[in-house]
């Protein structure tokens, strides 16, 4: 037993040393900044919030296998959020379906869980150390991996190299009376980290139900419920909500297949007060926030895109009021205020692209009949009575994988006078909606582009009566294409 303990003291000495002289060849990788999120959103709300949704699966307890699960369950989950989430002021109620506090609230807040476990986050500089003991004992290192079964190593085994976490997946969903589907539907992922660890403490932390490991995740389970209460509290979108609402109800009319093109129009019609002027466009909100650009970087590809926006090749003799700096570049990737335009521009797109559902009338679809033109393939053998005697080989095949010739676009339905009239009205008070809002126009033109066939003069139509530089552009290079 001596033996095999100064073993482990010489091994782990002759690591630490290996280590300290060799760290400074390790490896890392860089971490890409990701945005700060906003202030907390005082909104008030109110809704009902039945018990969360647990759809963790829960393996049957055997000693010495691993759970990762947080051991906290669906009711205590539910009154975390619960309390956190008014407490932060995004809602003033948030009381149980049936009790005497949910009378006269129709709204719904529906929590779902997907996971919430002890995670592996990735390895540290601890990882070079272990590397080097594997090296030292190649022997029983790689007894330890057969023991193991595979899973572990002798090296990971002794050092803290592994980098873990706490990570939890749910899913909110709102739901509103006389509205079919979800009215705002959001996924949220938090991870709180722990530290490092060496496997045998990972090990025992998951495969511990009754005490260290249940202690830590619970310990470290309810700080990562506070901080999915703050990422929700600090979500731009809850201050879109009578939008959302509003996009929902149009929705249901607009894709109702039973719906009158004027009920669809008219329902359309009703989105243009949702069309409001962006400060920043969906392309400049996510060139802004990318980590992965340095400032410089994210300031040229928006000022690019700004000289796009009125119609120019580049950005050069553009007013200096109209560009981004490399310094503000810097301060935009935090802003609130590009936030906000994130969820302005999830909006517009989503409202532009129903409205340009009920400008278009619906396809006629017709039963799909078999193409009469013949498709070459492999010369056969024919007799002389005009039947195959000898079918050359590959020919069936040749022809069931033979290309088929284009169907034609089917035709769009006839609109009575009355809502050729209504879509006329909506085609021009689109258009006045969006002149001299360069960046409104950016996110109709991504809406339009995938318009073809029959129903693209009526996006065209839409865009000849906006006449902007940057429309007059993207129409020479469509056309020209």
């Amino acid at each position: 037993m001596k033996f095999f303990t100064a073993v482990r003291a010489y091994v782990l000495l002759l690591a630490g040393l290996a280590l300290l002289a060799g760290c400074s060849y390790a490896v890392t990788t860089a971490e890409v900044p990701v945005s700060k999120p906003g202030p907390e959103i005082k909104a008030g709300l109110k809704a009902k919030m039945p018990l969360v949704i647990d759809k963790r699966y829960w393996p049957p307890a055997t000693p010495g296998v691993p759970d990762p699960n947080v051991h906290i369950f669906a009711p205590a989950i539910t009154d975390q959020l619960r309390t956190g989430l008014q407490k932060t002021g995004l809602f003033a109620a948030l009381p149980a379906p049936g009790t005497g506090a949910a009378s006269g609230i129709g709204d719904t807040v529906e929590v779902t869980v997907n996971t919430f476990a002890l995670t592996k986050l990735g390895n540290n500089p601890w990882a070079a150390g272990a590397y080097i003991i594997d090296g030292l004992i190649q022997p029983v290192s790689g007894a330890a991996l057969i023991a193991t079964q595979g899973q572990i190593d002798a090296g990971a085994y002794l050092l803290p190299s592994t980098h873990v976490g706490t990570t939890i997946n749910a899913e909110l969903i709102w739901v509103s009376p006389g509205i079919k589907g979800p009215v705002f539907k959001r996924s949220y992922q938090v991870q709180v980290e722990l530290g490092s660890v060496s496997e045998r403490q990972l090990r025992a932390s998951l495969s511990d139900t009754h005490g260290y490991g249940i202690k830590v995740g619970k310990a470290e389970g309810v700080k990562t419920l506070d901080e999915l209460v703050q990422t929700i509290s600090r979500d731009p979108r809850w201050l879109l909500l009578n939008s959302y609402v509003r996009l929902a109800q149009a929705r249901q009319v607009i894709i109702d297949p039973e719906a009158t093109p004027e009920a669809r129009l008219i329902a359309a019609q009703g989105l243009l007060g949702i069309l409001r002027p962006l400060a920043y466009s969906p392309e400049e909100v996510k060139t802004l926030r990318d980590g992965v650009l340095s400032a410089s970087g994210r300031a040229g590809v928006v000022n690019s895109l700004r000289a796009r926006y009125q119609g120019l090749k580049t950005p050069d003799g553009m007013p200096a009021k109209q560009l981004v700096s490399e310094k503000q570049a810097e301060k935009l990737f935090d802003s609130p205020a590009v936030g906000r335009a994130l969820a302005q521009g999830e909006v517009t797109q989503e409202a532009l692209s129903l409205i340009m559902n009920a400008i278009i009338p619906r396809s006629i679809k017709k039963g799909a009949e078999p193409s009469k033109k013949a498709v070459p393939g492999p010369l056969a053998q024919v007799d002389s009575a005009g039947g195959s005697r000898n079918p050359a080989p590959g020919a069936a095949q040749a022809a069931a994988d033979a290309p088929s010739a284009p169907a034609e676009p089917a035709p769009l339905e006839k609109l009575s006078p009355e809502a050729l009239k209504l879509q006329a009205q909506l085609i021009a008070d689109l258009a006045t909606a969006m002149r001299g809002h360069a960046r409104l126009q950016a996110v109709y033109l991504s809406v339009a582009d995938s318009v073809v066939g029959p129903a693209w003069p009526l996006a065209k139509a839409v865009l000849g009566q906006v006449n902007s530089p940057q429309v007059k552009v993207y129409l020479a290079k469509r056309e020209a294409s």
